[in-house]
């Protein structure tokens, strides 16, 4: 048996080493400020409470701070325990006895128990819902004792405790108790209208109100078992649907401390010269594509979404990510970002080639034929309209005519969710969810998961589902890691997306705020939405 051991105080320890700075408050609105600590976060997107439903940025950040797990992430992207003060591994990699930590309590006060994993990991599978994916080879979960659960697969899941990362605990008698009609049976609607609005968690913040639309407020759970940074914020006001112009107004006159939604290049230059704010990247491993829609004609042919990727211009676009000194991003090599298992950088960046993009178009079914394409880009990044007007003018050199439009995240969403609504072309960007890459490529190129913005080309190929499926059951690391490469070769070959560059997100953030995993590259979780821990945060005047 495999069995790891941590103490409350080792616990406590380590998360102190990564958070506790000296603290301050914050010019908020004068009447609040004078009493607490709040942190305005502006957000593009909106934001869904119930943990077990978003596989987006927004989402994340509230399920991080609003639920705690099993385990927790650290930078470097080794795995902390949290909930779970220790576990074993069976012998044969199946079963996996966890025990809890003792004195947990949701924010109502009920004490955190076994049953409360049990129904949370059942009701995410059940449910089939954000990262459900993650948890299909879960056989059952059991309570055996009330501080003890077991989890046994149905066949060795060598990402499995990467994934616990993302299995948020839900208070099962809260949840139930306030259960609709629906179609789980005994379960009703599992509580999804209720946690649509309220929070049922255990994390170091909670709900004090919550519009998906226009904001959620939060504040500070004392009772956190983690512990907090010295001076952390108090109350936490996280507003959706911010315009990045709205964002070059308020950071300097600090109605806002700090920013997730991609800014274009300008704001940022401008912000970085403010006085009293910084810009710092978030750094995690992730793609920036170009979805390519593969059931939609042409792009059903392979030859045309080689044509397209060979066409486009990646030194032009490598130059629009040059912003106040820093990089927004680096060139890739495919589907797999650096830094993570199965990326090879013995593979060459993929160039413009135009006459090998004629050749290939000339070598698809619609050679010869007028076509035309809709692009859509995420309304609130300016920068993705650069480059869909770069790709526009790329493909015209091949006589290929680019619709573009913008959408807001919803109705991205949305469209995501069936072949015949998502356009030819979408930009999308996606990175590892858990510490994993396991993660990040089964939501994109499974059959299984596709519905998602994640899975917008549309790419069903059974050989890239048994290789996604092989590497499940794989435990040693460098068989893993081979498979993996192979993988990424695999999918290249089928031009799924254009894979344009290595996202490096820089947020801005006022100077009495301080947020490690943005000042310390050392500091920063390598997962989606990891840097967004507000308990790791502080603030002085």
């Amino acid at each position: 048996m495999s069995d790891i051991n941590l103490s409350r105080r080792q616990l406590l320890g380590t998360t102190a080493a990564f958070g506790l700075v000296s603290g301050f408050g914050i010019s908020a609105a004068p009447a609040l400020a004078q009493q607490k600590r709040v942190l305005r976060l502006a957000d593009g997107n909106i934001g869904q409470a119930d943990p077990h439903k978003p596989v987006d940025f927004p989402g994340s950040i509230l399920m991080f701070n609003l639920y705690d797990f099993l385990v927790r992430p650290l930078p470097g992207g080794e795995l902390q325990p949290s909930l779970a003060e220790s576990w074993t591994i069976s012998d044969d990699g199946k079963t996996y006895t966890f025990k809890l930590r003792d004195g947990v309590k949701f924010h109502d006060g009920t004490p955190l128990t076994a049953d409360d994993v049990v129904f949370s990991a059942n009701r995410m599978i059940t449910m089939k819902r954000g990262y459900a994916y993650l948890f299909s080879d879960i056989g059952k979960v059991e309570a055996a004792a009330p501080n003890t659960v077991v989890f046994t697969l149905k066949r060795p899941f060598a990402p499995f405790l990467a994934a616990l990362v993302r299995l948020a605990v839900v208070n099962k008698a809260l949840v139930t108790a306030n259960k609709k009609d629906g179609t789980f049976g005994e379960f009703g609607d599992y509580g999804e209208a209720f946690l649509g609005s309220a929070d049922a968690g255990s994390g170091p913040y909670k709900i004090v109100s919550h519009n998906p639309q226009v904001e959620t407020v939060m504040e500070i759970n004392k009772d956190y078992f983690g512990g907090f940074a010295e001076n952390a914020p108090e109350t936490i006001r996280s507003k959706f649907g911010v315009e990045a112009v709205a964002v070059r107004q308020l950071m300097p006159r600090r109605e806002i401390d700090l920013t997730r939604l991609p800014l274009p290049p300008e704001i940022v230059a401008a912000l970085s010269k403010s006085p009293g704010i910084s810009v710092g990247p978030d750094m995690k491993p992730g793609i920036f594509h170009f979805k390519l829609n593969t059931q939609k004609a042409p792009l059903d042919d392979v030859n045309v979404r080689k044509a397209i990727a060979l066409a486009f211009d990646y030194d032009q676009l490598y130059g629009l990510l040059e912003v106040a000194g820093q990089k927004q991003g680096l060139p890739v090599r495919g589907p797999i970002p650096a830094g993570v298992i199965g990326y090879d950088a013995d593979v060459p960046l993929i160039k413009r080639d135009v006459a090998a993009a004629k050749a290939a178009l000339a070598a698809s079914k619609y050679a010869g034929q007028d076509l035309s394409l809709d692009l859509v880009w995420f309304k609130s990044v300016a920068l993705q309209e650069k480059f869909a007007l770069l790709l526009q003018a790329n493909l015209a050199e091949l006589g290929i005519k680019v619709n573009i439009n913008s959408a807001p995240w919803p109705q991205i969403v949305e469209m995501a969710t069936k072949p015949e609504s998502s356009p030819h072309i979408c930009s999308v960007a996606t990175s590892l969810s858990t510490t994993d890459v396991d993660s990040m490529l089964w939501g994109e190129y499974h059959s299984s998961a596709a519905g998602t913005y994640l899975s917008m080309h549309w790419l069903h190929t059974p050989e890239i589902d048994a290789m996604l499926e092989k590497t499940r059951t794989v435990t040693d690391q460098h068989e893993r890691e081979k498979i993996y490469k192979e993988l990424a070769g695999t999918i290249r070959e089928q031009y799924p997306s254009v894979y344009l560059y290595q996202p490096i997100d820089l947020a801005a953030y006022q100077n009495y705020l301080r947020v490690p995993g943005l000042v310390d590259p050392k500091q920063s979780v390598p997962i989606m939405a990891g840097n967004y821990r507000y308990d790791r945060m502080s603030m002085t005047a």
